[in-house]
């Protein structure tokens, strides 16, 4: 046996908890992700293009991307790892 019922109980809400926590900052990042390239659109649109902000939108773009695909990454590998066999 790997564990007591108590430790096992442990695990079992630590993961729960990691996986709530994991799929609410998805979502809220999602979110974020969204507004950013709406911003960046608005700007690159715009009839005086601010350079500066541009840059700055495009790279929060890409920011938000990269965090949205670790915590996709992430959620994918919970739910395996939590998957009974």
């Amino acid at each position: 046996m790997t564990g007591s019922p108590t430790l096992i109980r442990w695990r079992t809400a630590l993961a729960q908890a990691a996986r709530h926590t994991l799929g609410s900052r998805w979502r809220s990042t999602l979110e974020a992700l969204e507004m950013a390239r709406l911003e960046y659109r608005s700007l690159h649109s715009a009839a005086m293009v601010d350079v500066r902000a541009l840059r700055k939108a495009a790279q929060r773009v890409h920011d938000l991307e990269q965090l949205c695909a670790v915590l996709a990454r992430e959620l994918k590998v919970k739910a395996l790892s939590a998957s009974p066999e």
